[in-house]
């Protein structure tokens, strides 16, 4: 008698995660708060940026070589950048903080 071969299915493994069709996850949005320990923060690093950036535009204005001139003036640049956007930041949690009053 000759035995029956049977090949077996493929399974097909997905990387993601199934999804029910039927329910959504749904996330509860979290409110956020201009606490003062977050305030505290952001005006630290704020003063931090400010003085950094302030150091390498001096350091610019300073220094004698091409590169150095170079490398100071982009570093001010960003550090500023950054210090302008923690700045903003700063500005809208004040304004969160009026706001809730």
């Amino acid at each position: 008698m000759a035995k029956k071969v049977t090949k077996k299915k493929s399974v097909h493994r997905s990387v993601y995660p199934k999804v029910s069709g039927a329910k959504k996850a749904t996330k509860k949005s979290k409110k956020v708060r201009a606490s003062k320990q977050k305030i505290n923060l952001v005006l630290n690093n704020l003063i931090l940026f400010a003085v950094l950036s302030l150091a390498s535009f001096l350091l610019y204005r300073v220094s004698s070589d091409e590169l150095l001139i170079n490398l100071f003036s982009l570093l001010a640049m960003v550090l500023g950048f950054v210090a302008g956007a923690f700045a903003i930041v700063l500005l809208i949690f004040f304004f969160m903080r009026i706001m809730n009053k």
